[in-house]
């Protein structure tokens, strides 16, 4: 089981990178006042860096989803309930976010560039943009990571008592932060929103903290059988 974890780990960690690259590249254009027309007249003409970066995201949250899973495999053997507990957030996770990521791909494109002619239904669109701060689905999103936060939370405890010191403690901090960071949505309190970001670096370093940690608990069988096989031949 250890080894799974560890390749699905490096991989979140590679698509967790391409994310922070693409984020980057696709929403250079934003300014700090915009507002629910702007973000419209953004989207109506999507970058291929906004698009990859949707899909990137899309895959990263399935992604995320199965690294979960295998990491209750692996600490359920430690407190089955807690790890249960926490696994049953995790599709909750999934489903917002897939939703939430996928609409931005295409649907939400084309509902900007219909909107072009009709001002009037410009701010209805702007509530499905996820880039937007203010809008529905940048909280729907918020919120899927506060809710990955409480999984977070419990398999982080796990993991520290499985002697992963530094991975539990960032995985916990990161699920700790993305709690903060809805809190900070649903008050308006843009230093405490921004506790989603602050949740998603710790969750890239738990991710190289996980795949080294959980390196030294690989099993050794084909070194020792060398290592038997060299006594014999002495």
């Amino acid at each position: 089981m250890i080894k799974p974890i560890r390749i699905t780990g490096l991989i979140l960690f590679l698509l967790t990178l391409l994310w922070v690259v693409l984020m980057g590249l696709s929403t250079i254009a934003i300014e700090p006042g915009w507002g629910p027309v702007d973000y419209v007249k953004w989207v109506s003409e999507p970058s291929l860096s906004y698009r990859l970066n949707y899909i990137n995201v899309s895959v990263l949250t399935l992604g995320v989803v199965l690294f979960f899973t295998l990491l209750y495999s692996y600490l359920k053997q430690r407190s089955e309930g807690a790890a249960l507990a926490g696994l049953i957030f995790v599709p909750i996770y999934g489903v917002m976010n897939l939703i939430c990521y996928s609409l931005q791909i295409s649907l939400v494109p084309f509902l900007a560039q219909a909107a072009m002619g009709h001002p009037e239904s410009m701010h209805g669109v702007s509530q499905w943009i996820q880039a937007n701060p203010a809008s529905a689905a940048g909280f729907i999103n918020g919120l899927a990571y506060a809710v990955l936060g409480i999984p977070s939370i419990i398999f982080g405890y796990l993991l520290m008592a499985e002697s992963g010191k530094f991975s539990g403690l960032t995985l916990m901090l990161n699920g700790i932060f993305c709690v903060i960071g809805i809190i900070g949505m649903m008050l308006d309190i843009r230093i405490l929103s921004m506790g989603v970001m602050v949740g998603g670096f710790l969750f890239l370093v738990s991710l190289g903290c996980i795949w080294f940690e959980l390196r030294s608990r690989m099993p050794r069988s084909s070194t020792s059988g060398l290592t038997s096989t060299n006594k014999i031949e002495n």
